[in-house]
């Protein structure tokens, strides 16, 4: 008699490293979008910095939407047309 299969879990857990290189590829494959909900997801669970990315461009971007959505920086200057 063989064991009952387990539910797919609905939640996966992931080392925030992983998660990192995981938002580094989509970001830099042109994905924003994806990247976009994974730097939310880890923003909105408590992310202070990133580890693996050096790159200060990029941790830039990860955290472009934040900033902006809360008015800590804007990006667009309505001078410039």
């Amino acid at each position: 008699m063989s064991a009952p299969e387990a539910p797919t879990p609905k939640t996966y857990f992931l080392d925030a490293d992983v998660l990192e290189m995981v938002w580094e590829g989509l970001y830099e494959s042109g994905q924003d979008e994806l990247a976009r909900v994974i730097s939310d997801s880890m923003i909105a669970q408590g992310c202070q910095e990133l580890t693996t990315i050096k790159d200060a461009s990029l941790i830039l971007m990860f955290w472009k939407d934040y900033l902006e959505e809360n008015e800590l920086v804007s990006f667009k200057d309505p001078e410039l047309h």
